[in-house]
């Protein structure tokens, strides 16, 4: 667990795959998951006399949802996650009453980052994050300028001893689907568990290999373990070496 101030924080996604690797992305860091729901209203015990995080996927009442969090949340920040193949919708969650927003296919280390950037900004500052890169929507060029944009800080996300870049490349998703790795969940068991085409399962894991060096889902899983990935999460980790032990390689 990450030695900063705790964030009590709270996930409002319907998407299983996505929602799963953010706890697991968020379980070492000052914003481990105290709910997650698909509605505001299925949340329990959510205070409100101190500063909260919402993570909440974009959609179409968006407006409304970020509404009733206002309302009964007045210390609240809100950060919108939107599908990377609709770009207006994160102009779009901003307008609403978003603090921030970004790509569900960010990086684990910018995904954070963005949190805790988010957490400093001054309360009428919105922040999207585009490219990796970090934008205030008060300091956002306009389009005849050519001004750099600042980088996100190189904060780090993993309490590990032995971090390395492809710790930080992975996305929410892949992180998801690496856990089932480990486990020894095979490509048709893991699109079993999220609910999603085994070819999309295919192309993560394919993604997954490049980003950490791996060859097979059994050095993947040895990878995994060497960096500590899921000890701050809710399963121990002695449950995960499934797929080390029993040798398969799906």
């Amino acid at each position: 667990m990450s030695s900063k101030q705790a964030v009590p924080t709270y996930i409002l996604e319907s998407d299983g795959l996505f929602r799963d690797g953010l706890q697991l992305i968020l379980s070492g860091t000052e914003f481990h998951p105290h709910g997650c729901a698909r509605e505001l209203e299925d949340l329990a015990e959510v205070p409100s006399d101190r500063p909260i995080l919402f993570i909440v996927a974009v959609r179409a009442d968006q407006g409304v949802i970020y509404g009733k969090i206002r309302s009964q949340y007045p210390l609240a920040f809100i950060v919108a996650v939107a599908d990377e193949s609709d770009p207006r919708s994160l102009a779009d969650a901003l307008d609403d009453g978003a603090n921030a927003a970004l790509f569900d296919s960010v990086s684990s280390n910018d995904f954070v980052c963005t949190l805790r950037a988010t957490l400093r900004a001054a309360t009428n500052r919105r922040l999207i994050l585009i490219d990796a890169r970090l934008w205030s929507l008060e300091l956002q060029p306009r389009a005849e300028e050519e001004r750099p944009s600042p980088p996100l800080q190189n904060d780090m996300v993993w309490e590990v001893a032995d971090d390395t870049l492809g710790v930080r490349q992975l996305s929410a998703r892949e992180i998801a689907i690496l856990e089932r790795i480990v486990r020894g969940d095979s490509n048709k068991q893991v699109a079993r568990f999220f609910r999603i085409a085994q070819p999309t399962v295919k192309a993560h894991v394919k993604a997954i290999f490049t980003k950490i060096g791996a060859n097979n889902r059994t050095q993947a899983a040895i990878w995994a373990l060497n960096h500590r990935l899921f000890e701050g999460a809710d399963s121990t980790s002695r449950d995960l070496p499934v797929l080390i032990q029993n040798g398969t390689d799906r």
